[in-house]
Order: structure tokens, then sequence, then C-alpha cells
């Protein structure tokens, strides 16, 4: 199960109950190390607190160890620490990708052992970030280093006209006027999820005119929450996507 990245995800595991008992396991990320890294960890925390462990703690964590390393060990991940909540009996596999270093520390309990995740919420609050043009946006929640496209806007289509004259000129007045529409219809629905879904931070990414213009467009109280902006293309996906919105994070203006 992929991870809620919304900032209400943590209130949503918080809610959670497990009369089987659930594993919470965190870890620090090593992309070179080989096939066997997670393991050696799992099996060395396993080792310094197996001894505080009762017999039903001790086997929900041998009935847990085996599905979470089958997990960890087919995926490579570009942040310096990932989480991972595991309860088979509830059908629980819950990997969050985590934006700071973290030592390794695992947890059986009836409850999901969520306070490093809080404590890195608390410095890094979720962002939503938008990539914006001046016809379109994708809009993302970023939650830690877990970034979800959660809406797009198509508005009306604009176009340019190079070709002289009164008629072009009235033409492009049209445009210029659509491309108004767009961007406040933008800066509308970016501001009632900015309140709704109580993100901390707002990105904003695109070309430089459609940036300044959306920026204009958004009420003071959204314009306070900006945390970076940079000009990232509006077809950008996967894990350069990712990498580049985080990098507008708290940082100046990407020319």
């Amino acid at each position: 199960m992929e991870p809620d990245a919304s900032p209400s995800a943590v209130k949503t595991l918080e809610k959670l109950r497990f009369p089987e008992l659930a594993l919470s396991a965190y870890f620090p990320t090593d992309p070179g190390a080989g096939r066997n890294y997670y393991r050696a960890l799992l099996e060395d925390l396993i080792k310094a607190d197996f001894h505080k462990l009762d017999a039903t703690e001790r086997a929900a964590l041998t009935r847990e160890m085996p599905i979470v390393l089958v997990a960890l060990e087919k995926r490579r991940f570009e942040c310096p620490a990932v989480a991972v909540f595991s309860c088979r009996p509830q059908g629980l596999l819950h990997i969050w990708r985590l934006a700071e270093p973290l030592a390794g520390r695992i947890a059986v309990a009836r409850q999901l052992d969520l306070a490093p995740i809080r404590l890195q919420l608390f410095k890094l609050p979720p962002a939503l970030a938008a990539v914006v043009n001046k016809q379109q946006a994708r809009l993302f929640a970023l939650v830690l280093e877990e970034l979800t496209e959660v809406r797009i806007l198509a508005g009306i289509q604009v176009r340019r006209h190079k070709q002289g004259g009164w008629s072009a000129a009235a033409l492009q007045r049209r445009q210029d006027e659509h491309t108004r529409w767009n961007l406040g219809d933008m800066a509308q629905v970016v501001s009632a999820m900015l309140k709704r879904h109580g993100y901390g931070r707002l990105l904003i990414a695109g070309p430089r005119e459609a940036r300044t213009e959306f920026k204009a467009l958004l009420p003071p109280e959204a314009r306070k929450l900006l945390a970076g902006e940079g000009a990232i293309p509006m077809q950008m996906a996967g894990n350069e996507l990712a990498r580049r919105l985080r990098g507008l994070d708290q940082a100046s203006e990407v020319a």
C-alpha cells in the first residue's frame, strides 16, 4: 500500500489499531548497497531489541519480517531514510520516504510508531506544488519525500499570433484575457486547497511569465506560504520531477 501523501496522512495512521500487533521500522537508506543491506540492518535491530519483547511481540515480528524485506529489496530509494509499517493480518504494508537521515529503529505494538515522522513534518510541513503555464496546471502533494499528483487543471487553449494588423492585435488581446482567466481559476483552486487540506507551504514551477502572473492572482494568505519557485517544464515526470520540486523548497528562484 502506497502512503497517503496528504497533510492528514499521519492523523489517518494514528487512528489505526492492530489487535494482532503491527511492525513499525525505520531504516537509513543506501542506494549503493547490495541486495542484503536491509536484511542485515533489520537483523541487527532485532538482535538489539529482541530481549525487550514478549512472546506475542516476538511472534508478530517474525511474521512481519519476510514481507517487509521483500518490499524493501524490490526498491531503490533516493532519500535519506524510509519508514515501513506492516501488519499482515490486516493487509497493511506502507512505505514512507523520509526527508532527513534517521537511525534504524523498530517497534511492535497495537499502534504505529509515528514519532519520527511527526518530528520531520514539524520541521518540514507538507507542501502543495503547482506546475503552471498559461493554460493548465498540475498540482502535487509533497509530504516529506513522497510526491503524488493530486489534480490537473485545464483552461482555455492559448495561442500566440505572429502576423500583424488590427485583427491580429484583437485576437492577441483575447488570448491575453484567456490567460488571465486560466491563471485566475488556477489561483482560486490552489488557494482553496491550501485552506481545505492544511498545507503549510506552496511551491510554484513553470515559465517565469506564467509564474509571475499566477502569484499576482493569489490571495495574500496563499502568497505568504510560498516556499520556493523555479522553471520546471510542464511535461516533466517521475524521479526527475520529484527531485526538481524538492530542490525548489526554501531555495532561491531558478532562472
